[in-house]
């Protein structure tokens, strides 16, 4: 009997080598005991390693924002291109990492559902072994009992028949008997099919919301791209907003993986110790429940001494009936009973064998390890990838919001030209210059553009012309005060 043993995988002995600590920091055992309350808490501690990560991160960013918002304006503005390619790599970077925990979310949905049909694939052999024996049970007690006590009367003027009838009897009897100590289908044990609807059920929502939280960072992630190619303040802003948010979800879901890590890898290592003491002798006995989890080539089947016994009751209640068919011979009645009573008896004997297949360790065995294979191996291992790519991605937003920050205070406004008559005689000199800008109607002129000429002119420019235009601009008209800069007149208002 060749079988597929479970073997604990390194990811599962590398997350149950973490050190366990309860809330007094005292170490304790790293067996997995869930229902201990120094084991939650040890789970517990790991899991506050990333909150406390994001604490410090908030106070960072509190601390940093205040200290920008008293230095605003004071410092020198420097150009933001390296600022800009630096968001823009990162941005990329935590994409990739995103696109990770999309296949670890993938994978770990995958593994939920080879876990859920691994149950209900062991639940229909469990149902499928109940069918054999109730089917067994109803056709000995509800036909060939009552065939038999007819019989009984018909030939009870028949020297020793009665006897042979009384002990076919005794061997379908106890052959009932024997077949309901096999310990399939209690009421008190797990139902199998309603552990795999539940896993199915709760894995569904999970994998959604999952989703969900990684189409937010790549949200993220585009919009930063998107602010930092096209130069947009507004979009590195509501970048940094999303990413603030993000940092919530990353670390939170973090601190989530990094526990469930380290309790699944806690269990992968020894999941047998654990199943054998949750399981109730009353309800499979420690023999049975061993057979099944380890399944060895040399084990014995618990059920072998039951099945032979049985084979063994319905041979010698056929060789009671043969008796009895022999001493009935010259009895029509009684020959045709006889046939319907062996007729029976022969179908049991092949549900037996059917049964003493069904009860072999290989089947059950199978559906147990390709059930921890999903839990231990594909479960863990895409539960591995979104832990890596919730911590590297908060990481990553964190520093892309320090560099957001930065850029969006180096970049300028987008600069507004205004439209200008190039024929006016009260602008200043260089106002027209090859640097402006045309439109079909006229030159533009650069609002900031246009002070800072005016400026430089009347420091700089020809002392007569400077005279006559300071003489000049104590009573200027409309278009001149438009060219040197006053908000709130129309630049196409005719002289006065």
């Amino acid at each position: 009997m060749l079988t597929r043993n479970y073997t604990a995988s390194t990811l599962a002995k590398w997350f149950n080598s973490f050190p366990h600590y309860n809330l007094q920091f005292l170490k304790i055992n790293n067996t997995f005991s869930p229902d201990e309350v120094d084991y939650q808490e040890s789970l517990g501690f790991w899991a506050a390693v990333p909150v406390v990560w994001l604490t410090l991160t908030l106070f960072f960013f509190l601390v940093y924002f205040c200290a920008r918002c008293c230095s605003n304006g004071t410092a020198r503005k420097h150009k933001a291109s390296c600022l800009r390619w630096t968001i823009g790599i990162l941005s990329l970077i935590a994409l990739t990492g995103v696109a990770i925990g999309l296949y670890g979310n993938v994978e770990a949905d995958g593994a939920a559902h080879d876990f859920a049909d691994a149950a209900e694939n062991a639940n229909k052999t469990i149902m499928e072994v109940e069918t054999q024996v109730h089917a067994m049970n109803n056709d000995l007690n509800g036909t060939v009992t009552p065939l038999l006590d007819h019989l009984s009367g018909v030939v009870k003027n028949i020297p020793l028949a009665e006897r042979f009838i009384n002990n076919t009897i005794a061997e379908v009897k106890s052959l009932t008997k024997e077949l309901s100590s096999i310990p399939f289908g209690t009421d008190d044990g797990v139902d199998l099919q309603l552990v795999a609807d539940d896993t199915r059920f709760y894995e569904y929502y999970r994998f959604m919301g999952a989703t969900l939280l990684l189409v937010l960072q790549i949200v993220v992630g585009l919009v930063a791209l998107c602010g930092v190619g096209r130069g947009s303040r507004c979009l590195l802003i509501f970048m940094t907003w999303l990413a603030f948010l993000c940092l919530l979800v990353c670390f939170g879901g973090g601190a989530v993986y990094l526990a469930v890590g380290v309790g699944a890898g806690d269990f992968c290592v020894g999941p047998s110790t654990y199943i054998k003491d949750q399981v109730k002798d009353s309800v499979i006995p420690k023999g049975v429940l061993e057979y099944y989890i380890n399944c060895y080539p040399m084990s014995v089947n618990p059920f072998s001494q039951t099945i032979s016994q049985g084979r063994r009751r319905i041979s010698e209640a056929q060789g009671f009936l043969q008796e009895l068919g022999g001493l009935t011979a010259n009895h029509t009645g009684a020959k045709d009973i006889i046939v319907q009573v062996g007729k029976k008896l022969n179908e049991t004997e092949t549900s037996v064998d059917d049964l003493a297949a069904l009860v072999q360790c290989a089947t059950l065995h199978k559906e147990y390890v390709d059930a921890l294979n999903a839990v231990c191996y594909d479960a863990l291992e895409g539960l591995s990838y979104m832990l890596v790519s919730s911590l590297a991605v908060g990481l990553l937003f964190t520093v892309s919001m320090v560099l957001a920050s930065l850029a969006w205070q180096r970049l300028g406004r987008r600069k507004q030209y205004i439209e200008i008559d190039e024929e006016d005689p009260f602008l200043p000199p260089g106002v027209t210059s090859p640097h402006m800008g045309r439109t079909p109607q006229g030159p533009l002129l650069q609002p900031g553009a246009r002070r800072g000429q005016w400026d430089h002119y009347l420091r700089y420019g020809d002392r007569g012309e400077r005279e006559h235009l300071l003489r000049d601009n104590r009573t200027p008209p409309p278009s001149y005060t438009y060219a040197v800069g006053y908000q709130g007149t129309n630049p196409k208002q005719s002289h006065q």
